[in-house]
């Protein structure tokens, strides 16, 4: 049988580690169904993968790799942590993302080295108050489960850098998020949200925010606080306007708008002086402000599927822009400034009534458009 033969050549690798005080050991893509016992002798080990085979459990025998540092156990279809993790006092990375985990055990309290704990698409429905322990965690990624709030816990977590609560069932977050003042990256995308506290204020080092796929109807005006934000999504919610403390993001890089209810952009958007990609897809915009030729860098602005009968002449001053979005609009014309745009590459003005000179060029390609935006 097939797996008989992986697990003879998982104990050769293994008795080959051993021979040579091997600190590595990858039993990865192997069709594995378990471990063998030998791995107990393997004590110097200092990393571990098991990731991608058909595992429904892992060894008690694992206690004895007592160095491990990474754990990867990716992959495969364990429906339970081993309470054995516990010896893994010096573990700083435990990778156990899709598997069919419906818990996690209160013995993960333990490793208090833990830098990194990756538990996305499993199906937990909670997370143990033991997590509190984790001190020095600084990633933890629980998206696609099943989580109805966000664990109190997680307030603990100072040294949190990376969270990822992303595609659960979260219908708000707690005020005690504001805890987590080192944190850089939140995705909360893809949840039940309505609205965002006012205490993600204090999260003065956020870098990436992802709200895409809530219900939520307004932005906070704490958002202002966020001076360090590089990426804001906030597509497909139900917004109708913009707060104009959006004007403080001014190390804003990108700007995800799209599936909204916009129906204009406020004047405030000229602060956002190092934004270099705005997604505004499928909103209710029937005019771009002369605001927006502020964004001097930007490179990708995505305007399809609105209301738009006009694009200002102030677009000349985005001379790094290298994609232009303008399908599904009411535009016949596009203003003569685009010609000038030489780091223009792509330039969609599909489903537009275009007048027929234009949508003749427009069949041609770019560089058509350019020349009979040159000779009108």
């Amino acid at each position: 049988m097939a797996r008989d033969e992986a697990y003879r050549k998982a104990e050769q690798c293994i008795e080959k580690a051993q021979q040579e005080g091997a600190t590595k050991l990858d039993l990865g893509y192997m069709e594995l169904t378990e471990v063998p016992e030998a791995i107990a002798t393997l004590t110097q080990l200092q990393r571990l993968d098991l990731d991608c085979n058909q595992l429904t459990k892992v060894p008690e025998a694992i206690a004895s790799l007592s160095q491990l540092q990474i754990l990867n156990l990716s992959n495969n279809k364990l429906t339970e942590v081993p309470e054995a993790i516990a010896s893994l006092s010096q573990l700083q990375t435990l990778n156990l993302i899709y598997n069919k985990l419906t818990e996690v055990p209160e013995a993960i309290a333990t490793l208090t080295q833990l830098q990194k704990l990756y538990l996305s698409n499993n199906q937990l429905t909670q997370v143990p108050e033991a997590i509190a322990s984790l001190s020095q965690l600084q990633t933890l990624n629980l998206n696609f489960n099943q989580l109805t709030e966000v664990p109190e816990a997680i307030a603990s977590l100072s040294q949190l850098r990376r969270l990822n609560l992303s595609y659960n069932q979260l219908t708000e977050v707690p005020e005690t998020i504001a805890s987590l003042t080192q944190l850089e990256w939140l995705y909360l995308n893809n949840n039940q949200l309505r609205k965002v506290p006012e205490a993600i204020a204090s999260l003065t080092q956020l870098q990436r925010l992802s709200l895409s796929d809530n219900e939520l109807t307004a932005v906070p005006e704490a958002i202002a606080s966020l001076s360090q934000l590089r990426s804001l999504n906030l597509s497909n919610n139900q917004l109708t306007e913009l707060p104009e403390a959006i004007a403080s993001l001014t190390q804003l890089q990108e700007l995800y708008l799209v599936g909204n209810q916009l129906t204009e952009l406020p004047e405030a958007i000229a602060s956002l002086t190092q934004l270099q990609e705005l997604y505004l897809v499928g909103n209710e915009l029937t005019a771009v402000p002369e605001a927006i030729a502020s964004l001097t860098q930007l490179q990708r602005l995505s305007l399809s599927d609105n209301e738009l009968t006009a694009v200002p002449e102030a677009i000349a001053s985005l001379t790094h822009l290298q994609g232009l979005d303008l399908s599904y609009n009411q535009l016949t014309q596009v203003p003569e400034a685009i010609a000038s745009l030489s780091q223009l590459q792509e330039l969609y003005l599909d489903d537009n009534p275009l007048n027929p000179d234009l949508a003749a060029a427009y069949e041609q390609g770019i560089e058509a458009v350019k020349e009979y935006l040159l000779d009108i």
